[in-house]
């Protein structure tokens, strides 16, 4: 048998025969738990020998089926098994006797569970002493050159053949393929740092240093941003490991970099609080270089892949906010939220709106003497402007027609506030357009302006490219206050002068005959 079918079989062993001695543990301390909050006594001292009798068990099994065992008094797991059923013969005697006198003695016990799981003791301690006849038996066979699986008994054993010969063992090239990184080993040993550093530059890592917990803080504190895993010892001066995992674990910008602690102290309770606070694992001295590095690397790749989960995470955000920002470049606030939120057939009936149409008078004879790029640089620039214009006097743009530009106020908000806020835009819109005029000595553009104030139904049209829009009378009386509005003049309705209840400087057109409408009285805003 080579040295590493023999190292399988003795895991095996040890742990088939710890099985059967954690349930005579758990059952006992379980036991001991329900007597003392029943206050009978006299069974909780029977039952705490019975645990000190596992807790022997449980030690002899260490103590001799252990690796070295074998190899530094080369022995073979037959005379391991032969050594741990002497050592075991006196505790296993206490626990399966103590047990059939319990039951014995305690017929009238009324403890849920209770005579159940003082057979559940009996069954395992017999158990061990069968796994242990198992074992030698096994181990003689095998000698032999018998078939495991046509043995009885040793079928759990004949696994370990196939686990074997279903992993590779480890070669050179293996221990060479690591995931490396930067490191950061925390050890108030020079020698232990040291060490680790040649040991895992050779295997290609950055490695800083430091020999104090104080000393690791202030590294990281410079370095964090690159340090892909920390190695932490616990027991160091001025500030100890357990002192540093709680600062790294607390820490916004540090949290996420894997902590490996590797510490002489082996007890549960430094295992477990460190687990607790968040180290991704716990290597006792002495630790053996080739599973530490499997650790170190495993760490490191783990750390590296949500680095680039966190990348691209933060690369989606950026990109949902240009779409959100799209979005909300071509659609109101509140309907964008519908529209994120899969709703179908948004649409709403709003009142009191107050739209505003605007076209530009003889810009397409002009235009057609001009190359498109200047063409489309000058109305490019003016609707521009009259889009911060919009945003600055709290108005939605709905859309643009050629030369045409058309927004609302009203959609949220107060009306008589955004009727107002209309009237502001369409003083704003002339001066922005005599101020291109100003600018450029191409063209001469005069803009004409119709405001109306209505009832309107707005909402979403179309598939793949959709459309927010509005209708109803009211967008057809403002077009025509538009089209029948003087070059250079802005044109209200009677309805938006009733609506903003103040006075504006107004001057009154009686009559005015509106296809589609009838004859009406208009008004004219003095603006200058």
């Amino acid at each position: 048998m080579n040295k590493r079918t023999e190292s399988a079989y003795l895991a095996k062993a040890r742990h088939n025969l710890k099985n059967p001695v954690n349930a005579i543990l758990g059952y006992s301390e379980m036991l001991i738990e329900d007597c003392e909050d029943e206050n009978l006594n006299a069974l909780v001292s029977d039952l705490v020998k019975l645990n000190k009798a596992g807790n022997d068990v449980l030690d002899a099994i260490d103590d001799n089926f252990d690796e070295k065992n074998l190899s530094e008094n080369n022995k073979s797991i037959m005379d391991v098994a032969r050594d741990t059923e002497i050592a075991i013969r006196t505790p296993l005697t206490t626990i399966i006797g103590y047990s059939e006198l319990i039951i014995e003695d305690n017929d009238k016990i009324k403890l849920d569970n209770f005579y159940s799981d003082m057979e559940k003791i009996i069954q395992s301690g017999k158990q061990i002493e069968l796994e242990l006849k198992s074992i030698m038996q096994f181990k003689d066979h095998l000698e032999k050159g018998i078939k495991l699986k046509s043995f009885d008994n040793s079928e759990d054993y004949s696994m370990v053949e196939d686990v074997l010969s279903s992993i590779k063992p480890l070669n050179r090239e293996d221990r060479d393929l690591v995931r490396t990184g930067t490191i950061l080993a925390v050890d108030d040993n020079v020698n232990n740092t040291d060490i680790l550093k040649k040991r895992l530059e050779r295997l290609g890592n950055r490695v800083l240093t430091a020999n104090n917990g104080k000393e690791g803080i202030d590294i990281l504190s410079s370095n964090w941003q690159e340090v892909d895993l920390i190695l932490l010892d616990i027991v160091m001066p001025e500030m100890n490991g357990f002192e540093v995992l709680r600062h790294v674990k607390g820490s916004k910008d540090l949290k996420s970099i894997p902590v490996i602690m590797i510490s002489s102290m082996d007890d549960k309770d430094s295992i477990y609080r460190c687990i607790e606070m968040g180290a991704d694992d716990y290597v006792t001295k002495p630790f053996d270089k080739e599973i530490l590095n499997a650790r170190i690397s495993s760490s490191i790749e783990r750390k590296q892949l949500r680095d680039k989960e966190k990348e691209l995470i933060d690369e989606i955000k950026i990109e949902r906010d240009k779409s959100e920002k799209l979005l909300l470049n071509i659609l109101p606030k509140e309907i964008a939220k519908k529209l994120k939120n899969k709703e179908k057939n948004i649409s709403k009936r709003h009142e009191n709106i107050t739209i505003i149409f605007t076209d530009l008078v003889n810009f397409t004879p002009q235009a057609k003497n001009l190359n498109a790029d200047k063409v489309v640089r000058v109305l490019n620039e003016l609707f521009k402007n009259f889009d911060d214009l919009t945003l600055k006097h709290g108005l939605e743009k709905i859309k643009t027609i050629g030369d045409s530009y058309f927004a609302a106020g009203g959609l949220t908000g107060n009306v008589q506030v955004a009727a107002k806020n209309t009237i502001n835009l369409s003083k704003d819109m002339v001066k922005a357009t005599n101020s291109l005029n100003d600018d450029t000595d191409f063209m001469d553009l005069q803009i004409r302006i119709g405001i109306h104030t209505g009832n309107v139904i707005a909402g979403i049209i179309g598939k793949n490219k959709f459309a927010y829009d509005l209708w109803g009378a009211t967008v057809n009386f403002a077009s025509r206050l538009e089209t029948t509005c003087e070059p250079g003049k802005i044109q209200i309705s009677e309805d938006t002068k009733v609506i903003i209840g103040e006075k504006l400087d107004l001057e009154r057109r009686k009559d005015v005959k509106m296809k589609g409408i009838g004859i009406i009285n208009t008004y004219y805003l003095n603006y200058t």
